[in-house]
């Protein structure tokens, strides 16, 4: 009998190994890499699904094998290139191959698989190991479009096209990773227009269960195929890999908000260089750490000369001061529409105690109160609703500054005879007509409008610049950009409260170089991107320091970062030390979580993120 050897889609660290199964007669046309199958485990009389990764004559364990139940798919529903992927992230991110396998294979539909199974009888899947050219040289750049979405020869989507194109011409594969739904809307409108639906393949956790696994199986089976979705198309199915591109990789979107903690892009980046295939950033305004990669040479600049939009820069410190203001009148009295830009959602971003005249916190965890859609007071941290009483014992509290919401009642007063709308994430609004509409937006949460919007204001630039974090310049750069690209030939865009070196860098429109000097600052001081944030929270006090101190003595990498969160320590290292300091503090995580004294049954003791964009 030959061997199976076979992995769990599983967060238990105890399942992230290898198992070995012996592969029955009965079953043994049927067993080929990547199917699923049913296996016995452990004393449990219920099998378990695994993944069949390899076969081979022989097994490395020496006791007594268990048999393969049944094949569970009729297909390969992995592929060894997305396998090795999880295994490379699950290394430098200090997780488990198990729970990536989670995000490379999605939970399986029954109906989907025989439909999709009856469906290649009629039209049996492509296979290019005969037809795809040996690869060449891949290239890697940074790709910044024209700041004019109208502009169709700079757009983004046109850029991606025409390339893929090429691609599919050989048969090759390619993927592209968007930040969100609205990038979605847009990419699939242009594969539309170009005739390439059918060579195209949605992977998206917003699908049904249906159309996921369809889609997955197809990417997995098929090949001369352009794979798109969001954050966890990363570790999409790609076959014959050729080039891969990713739009707006400094979206908060593209980062995991669960353990292992990954972000597109440096997944990306490991999956180029396994997979010898090209990669391409695009962005408005690129991340920090595209500005270093083009900085170092990994990364070639590509940039367009495409026209620009007039910039007018206020240096009121009001939202809209009355120029502004008469901007607005006369646009929408001209039936021409209008952005305006807030950062904040819900009637008060802070909120202030009328007794002592501070800033209202949570008790909990001491994040800033607002008032949130509902007109609810609550932490911006833990989401909790907040007390009435201050504690000076003040029972009264007053919005320090305005949200969309508010803003959006405010000027529904002012213009009365003009379309308003809000939009935020919430409404995913992602297009208008063209006519006087005032779109009061969100960050992000911008829609288009065809020919664009004749002038857009970013209302709360200064406020967006004062964000307590390391990265407020850079995500403020993201998010201004993208919504000047909305701006029409003809427009304007207002720019309110910059000033100085600053304000003469956004007058021209140049993200790059504000991004890049801001960069150069952060690199010269050590921190992020010239160096990875890694960040420990404990259950408990105790095992708080226990980690702390074994830290301390074991890894000399790690250079302690002061934080005020409870429980929680965080530290800078090199970029290049990351696979040392990944092994050996996996040694000392399993030895305190084995040995607390401190934890619940079943209560995970550490929760570790090798990549906290949040940290400082």
């Amino acid at each position: 009998m030959k061997i199976a050897s076979v992995v769990f889609n599983s967060s238990l660290p105890q399942l992230d190994k290898v198992f070995d199964y012996l592969i029955p007669d009965s079953l043994a046309n049927r067993i080929v890499i990547g199917v699923q199958v049913a296996v016995p485990f452990g004393t449990s009389k219920n099998l378990k699904t695994g993944i069949v990764i390899a076969i081979a004559n022989i097994s490395a364990h020496t006791g007594i094998l268990s048999e393969i139940a049944e094949v569970v798919s009729a297909l390969p529903v992995l592929t060894m290139e997305q396998y090795a992927l999880c295994k490379e992230v699950a290394i430098r991110q200090l997780g488990q191959v198990g729970e990536l396998l989670g995000t490379a294979v999605p939970k399986r539909s029954i109906r989907a698989e025989a439909n999709f199974l009856k469906s290649l009888k009629n039209d049996p899947p492509k296979t290019s190991a005969a037809t795809a050219p040996k690869k060449i040289g891949a290239i890697r750049t940074f790709f910044s479009p024209g700041l004019l979405d109208e502009d169709s020869q700079s757009h983004w989507t046109t850029y991606i096209i025409e390339k893929a194109k090429h691609q599919l011409q050989n048969n090759r594969g390619v993927l592209v990773v968007l930040p969100d739904f609205r990038e979605l809307a847009a990419f699939e409108e242009a594969l539309q227009l170009a005739g390439l639906e059918s060579f195209s393949c949605r992977q998206s956790s917003e699908d049904t269960l249906q159309i996921r696994w369809t889609n997955h199986l197809r990417s997995v089976n098929d090949s001369g195929l352009i794979v798109y979705g969001t954050r966890s198309a990363s570790f999409a199915a790609c076959n014959d890999l050729s080039s891969i591109f990713i739009l707006d990789d400094g979206d908060e979107s593209h980062h995991e908000q669960g353990s292992p903690y990954w972000n597109s892009r440096d997944v990306l980046l490991q999956r180029s260089h396994l997979e010898q295939c090209s990669i391409e950033f695009i962005a408005h305004s690129p991340s920090s750490e595209v500005s270093r990669l083009c900085e170092l040479g990994y990364l070639d600049q590509i940039t367009t000369t495409a026209h620009k939009p007039l910039v007018r820069i206020s240096i009121d410190t009001e939202r809209i001061d009355t120029e502004t203001y008469a901007l607005i009148a006369k646009t929408l009295g001209d039936d021409k529409p209008v952005l305006i830009q807030i950062a904040n959602l819900g009637y008060a971003t802070a909120l202030a105690c009328l007794s002592c005249k501070e800033i209202r916190r949570c008790d909990t965890c001491h994040s800033s109160l607002w008032l949130d859609p509902s007109r609810t007071a609550r932490c911006r941290g833990c989401k909790k609703t907040a007390e009435n009483i201050c504690s000076c014992g003040g029972s009264s509290m007053r919005p320090t500054s305005l949200g969309s919401n508010a803003l959006a009642e405010q000027l529904t007063r002012s213009f009365p005879k003009a379309h308003i709308i809000h939009s935020s994430g919430a409404e995913r609004i992602t297009g208008i007509e063209r006519k006087g509409t005032l779109v009061i937006a969100t960050p992000g949460a911008e829609p288009s409008v065809a020919g664009g919007f004749n002038l857009v204001v970013l209302a709360d630039s200064l406020a967006m610049l004062g964000v307590p974090r390391l990265r407020g310049l850079e995500q403020a750069c993201q998010k201004w950009s993208n919504a000047i690209a909305k701006t029409s030939f003809d427009g304007l865009v207002v720019i309110v409260g910059i000033t100085g070196v600053l304000a003469e860098q956004l007058r021209n429109l140049d993200f790059s170089a504000v991004v890049r000097d801001d960069m150069l600052e952060r690199c010269e001081l050590g921190l992020p991107p010239a160096t990875r944030m890694l960040s420990i929270s404990a259950s408990n006090a105790i095992d708080h320091k226990r980690i702390s101190e074994a830290i301390k003595t074991e890894i000399a990498e790690l250079e302690s970062i002061p934080t005020a969160v409870p429980n929680t320590i965080v530290y800078g290292y090199p970029i290049g030390a990351g696979n040392t300091v990944a092994s050996k503090l996996k040694i000392l995580v399993n030895s305190v979580s084995k040995s607390s004294k401190n934890k619940l049954p079943g209560q995970r003791v550490l929760f570790l993120n090798m990549d906290d964009h949040k940290a400082i």
